[in-house]
Formats: C-alpha cells, sequence, structure tokens
C-alpha cells in the first residue's frame, strides 16, 4: 500500500499541488477555490467493529492534525450507506466542527453515496461544500476508476492524468488509514479473553493462570479441583 502510494505520487509530481488543486476545481466546475478536501472511507470486518476514516488534505498536502476516527454505531454497523450518513451528521452537527469547512469531500463509492451524503448536509443546512465520488473500476484497475459528481456524470479524467493520479492517492490513504485504525480495534477485541468477565480475576492473577496452564483452552479443560 505504500508503495502503491509513493508511486503515485511520483507520477503526478509533475504538476504541483497548487496546479492541481487549481485543475481540480476546473474540472470539477467550481466557482469557489478549493482549499481544503476532506475524504471518508468505511472500514469493518463482516459488520463487526466498524469505523469511519477522514483524511484531510490541503495545497500543501496531507494535514494529519486533520486525521479523525469514527466508530459506527450497531445499529449502522455493516450498512456502508447508513455509515456514511451517521459520520457525516457527527463530522457536521456540531458548530466546533464547522471552524474549518471543506471546499471539497472525496466519497469511496458512487451516486448512491453522494445523494445520501447530500441529504444529510441539506438536513444540517450546510452549504457551500462539493461532492464527489470515486469507485473502482472494471478489475480493479486504477486507470480504470470512475469520478462522479452530483449531477450523475463521470468526470472525464485521462486514464494517468495527475488529477486522477491525485484523487486516487487520497482515496488509498482514506483507505489505508481506516483500515489500520479498524485492525488495531479488531486486535484489542481478540486480546480480550473470558478471563476477563470473571469477578475478582485481575491482570497478575490471569498471568499466574495462564503461566501454570498453559493456555485458555488448558483453563477451560481444567477440573474444579486444579
Amino acid at each position: 500500500s505504500n508503495t502503491d502510494l509513493y508511486l503515485r505520487r511520483q507520477k503526478r509530481n509533475t504538476k504541483s499541488l497548487e496546479g492541481l488543486f487549481n485543475s481540480l476545481k476546473e474540472k470539477l466546475d467550481l466557482s469557489q477555490d478549493i482549499e481544503l478536501i476532506e475524504s471518508y472511507d468505511i472500514s469493518h470486518l463482516s459488520g463487526r467493529n466498524a469505523l469511519a476514516g477522514q483524511v484531510t488534505y490541503n495545497r500543501k498536502g496531507k494535514v494529519k492534525d486533520l486525521y479523525k476516527i469514527y466508530n459506527i454505531s450497531s445499529k449502522n454497523s455493516g450498512n456502508d450507506i447508513g455509515s456514511m450518513q451517521e459520520v457525516i451528521e457527527r463530522r457536521f452537527s456540531k458548530i466546533s466542527n464547522l471552524n474549518t469547512l471543506p471546499s471539497v469531500i472525496l466519497i469511496d463509492g458512487a451516486q448512491t453515496h453522494l445523494k445520501a451524503v447530500r441529504k444529510v448536509l441539506n438536513k444540517l443546512k450546510i452549504d457551500g461544500v462539493s461532492l464527489i465520488a470515486i469507485s473502482k473500476g472494471a478489475r480493479r484497475k486504477g486507470e480504470m476508476d470512475k469520478v462522479h459528481n452530483e449531477q450523475g456524470k463521470k468526470l472525464n479524467f485521462q486514464k494517468i492524468s495527475s488529477e486522477l493520479l491525485f484523487l486516487q492517492e487520497i482515496r488509498n490513504e482514506t483507505h489505508r488509514f481506516s483500515i489500520s485504525k479498524q485492525r488495531s480495534k479488531e486486535l484489542k477485541g481478540i486480546a480480550k479473553s473470558s478471563l476477563d468477565s470473571i469477578e475478582l480475576v485481575g491482570l497478575e492473577r490471569k498471568k499466574a493462570l495462564l503461566r501454570f496452564f498453559g493456555s485458555l483452552e488448558q483453563i477451560k479443560k481444567a477440573s474444579p479441583k486444579d
């Protein structure tokens, strides 16, 4: 993943980030300059431990101070559309979160995702934010990726244009960030055992039991006398 991001960055470095932001404004037919791009991705394991990753770019590159993780409620876990609506509502519903509004929101998805996100923004009366989505191409080949706008059109980017490579870089960085956090969350859950739910069994006693019996399975097999 890191190698792929590096290679894409090298390919699109023929055009500066300032130039990319300006040319994206033209391609997207926006009236306002693009200052900030936010990207969102949903990650879960068969509907378990679902979370959303938010990645932010400005005209100088990644803004890691604005990277965020949102835990998804059990109600929407496994539902990508519901999860995306939940995270957008949480992101834009508080005044403190509106100090830095993005010019563009990039979503990994297609027209259905755009409509769902716009519905939430309209409900919250958030104006001045443009939405675009990027979907995987045929056989998951990067050059076949499609960029969608809210009008239902697929934007005409050349297959290896700097603009498309840049949007793919943001999408891939969001995916990398969200899936790495989701895996960490999953591992924390796995690290817990049934011993943790037994009253008066603390860390030291758990260590002693595991050291004496060798494994959790052997503890389960042990007799009451043991």
